[in-house]
């Protein structure tokens, strides 16, 4: 009977916790249809989810099959949003229960927050009941969890916390998966995380890579589009970057239709091929174990199941780029730019703020051989005859953020802003200048967003933009970049006709690849967890001193950097910063 049971949770997506109610997650339907996961938000939201990314398309329907335990009338919740209520959402769709199309329009409430929406009763007459989501608009419909219950009166979490417990506690999930130690356990897949897996297994660790994404790559990978950048061959010490060097895409270009360029499946290659390396694909850290001030493990889910799975580990990395890791430990961390009196940096503000750079999403448009419309939408961002930008394809400048956001917090917003801005921009190329760009159709655009700043997490160095431009020569030098201050702030014209919107960004970098710097290695572990690592842009740097490390071949070279350090914590038993001060020569001679 156990068995049974077992085979409908995975087949039906669903389990009861009693008679009276059902939970469906659409995240385990069994046929997405033309619906995606999505699954870069569960920190701020709680969970994975269906979007309907059609780019003005309607997409085919999500479809599941669920067993009820007994017959009759339910009540219905779904969990959703208005994803764009300015004023009518454009993310509508409708649930369908065994050929009965519910009346109740999802995705139209008005209400930017995920939130349950009670769409009414339905009579349920078989057992074995068939679920649709019908998409209605092929504009970014997204639905959460469906809640079933013959009770009218139920009380349904709205908060991360709460909804964790509440799916374990439906869907009869074990606590968690034992996956076992490891020596060197690394969150975040990107160019730094493999960079520094890598590594470490090279020099004998048994490593755990866990990433929260179904490809290696991160930024660079073809879900964001973003080639390498950087320089390898300008080290103050020779035997840095050959990894990065392997796993490098720099020939990609922004935004290539030709996905291989971005050679997802050559680093898959290389990390299946490295025996001490154990991948962990669709892996999101949500939780930590502390002894102190030492992490003893991660829970991470996967996105795919909803299992919890528990890795421990001697020596982390928090390859996130967001510090998510950090933050769960307790870390020492920084945000936005700091003061002028906090930093003594020149280009520091007078007062701290929250301002960072942006977030993008990559987009290109296909000429046809027939014409399109592409209507403009009350929703969508307003362009005009004086303002609009003729494009057929992103460029590096179309980012939101800029502190009217929070860079992390508010990742959907920023994301969806941006999707209203290319939308909109191209709903009026569409309708004004139907001569040049009649038969240009949308063809792709990310759902999946690219940062390029959020948390940085403090280290025993803290690297200032006057470290960069006196060229501070530290004794623990020891990974160059060779990129100089890039910095992005909001474009003043854009900033006119979208004030506190903006999505279009200027750039300061007087010395873009032409400044060489190698800095310490005390910005790659935490000045307050023991035991953890970071490589990418959440090291300890100033937002300033980040605009010149934070480009990937770099980040690449710090991870590295962290994998060969991490094998002589191991080799010496000892913290990041007794490596310092007790090996560090020997960690120079490794990389020279």
């Amino acid at each position: 009977m156990k068995i049974i049971f077992i085979f409908f949770l995975l087949l039906c997506s669903l389990v009861t916790v009693n008679s009276q109610s059902v939970l469906i997650e659409t995240e385990l339907f069994e046929t997405k249809g033309g619906w995606s996961i999505d699954s870069q938000f569960i920190d701020q939201m709680g969970s994975p989810y269906l979007l309907a990314h059609g780019l003005g398309e309607v997409v085919e329907d999500a479809v599941t099959e669920v067993r009820f335990p007994e017959t009759g009338v339910y009540y219905i919740w779904v969990r959703t949003k208005d994803w764009a209520p300015y004023p009518k959402g454009p993310g509508r769709f409708r649930m369908i229960i065994d050929g009965k199309e519910l009346d109740y329009i999802f995705g139209a409430s008005g209400d930017i927050e995920w939130k349950w929406y009670k769409a009414g009763t339905v009579q349920i007459d078989n057992l074995v009941t068939e679920i649709r989501l019908r998409d209605l608009t092929g504009f970014d419909a997204r639905c959460d969890a469906i809640f079933f219950s013959k009770s009218a009166e139920v009380n349904l979490p709205n908060d991360v916390d709460g909804l964790r417990l509440f799916r374990q506690k439906m869907l009869k999930l074990k606590d968690f998966y034992y996956e076992g130690e490891y020596d060197f356990v690394v969150v975040g897949g990107g160019t730094a995380g493999i960079c520094a897996a890598i590594q470490a297994a090279r020099l004998g660790l048994k490593v755990a890579l866990i990433n929260n994404r179904p490809v290696l790559g991160g930024n660079s990978s073809s879900e964001l589009r973003i080639p390498t950048d950087g320089e390898l061959f300008r080290n103050k010490y020779p035997k840095i970057g050959s990894i990065m060097r392997e796993i490098d895409n720099g020939f990609a270009g922004v935004c290539n239709e030709n996905i291989s360029m971005y050679r997802d499946n050559w680093r898959l290659k290389i990390i299946n091929n490295e025996k001490n390396i154990s991948l962990f694909r669709n892996m999101h850290v949500y939780a930590v174990g502390m002894s102190g001030t030492k992490i003893d493990y991660v829970d991470a889910m996967d996105i795919n199941t909803l299992k919890t799975y528990r890795f421990s580990g001697k020596i982390f990395a928090d390859c996130t780029g967001d510090a998510s890791l950090g933050l769960l430990s307790g870390a020492d961390h920084l945000y936005g730019r700091e003061s002028k009196a906090q930093t003594g940096e020149a280009g520091a503000p007078e007062k701290s703020d929250s301002l960072t750079m942006g977030t993008s999403n990559q987009w290109y448009a296909t000429l046809t051989d027939s014409i399109s419309a592409f209507p403009i939408e009350e929703w969508m961002l307003q362009f005009t005859e004086d303002y609009h930008f003729e494009l057929t394809k992103s460029v590096w400048n179309w980012e939101t953020g800029f502190g009217n956001f929070h860079i992390v917090e508010d990742s959907e917003l920023i994301r969806d802003h941006n999707f209203r801005a290319i939308y909109g921009n191209w709903a009026y190329l569409k309708t004004y200048l139907r001569d040049k760009y009649g038969k240009y159709k949308l063809t792709y655009l990310s759902y999946n967003a690219g940062k390029r700043e959020s948390y940085r997490l403090v280290g025993d160095v803290l690297l200032t933009e006057t470290d960069i431009r006196c060229k501070v020569n530290y004794p623990d030098a020891i990974v160059t970049t060779t990129w100089g201050i890039d910095l992005h702030y909001p474009d003043k014209q854009n900033s006119k006709y979208f004030p506190e919107q903006e999505f279009i960004a200027y750039a300061i970098h007087p010395n873009k690849r032409k400044e060489d710097y190698t800095f310490p290695y005390r910005c790659l572990y935490s000045r307050n967890i023991e035991n953890l690592f970071m490589a990418g842009r959440n090291i300890s740097v100033t937002h300033i001193a980040l605009g010149a490390i934070r480009v990937q071949r770099t980040t690449g070279m710090m991870g590295e950097v962290v994998g060969m350090a991490a094998y002589l914590c191991m080799k010496y038993r000892c913290s990041p910063r007794q490596l310092y001060t007790d090996y560090l020569q020997e960690l120079l001679d490794c990389v020279s």
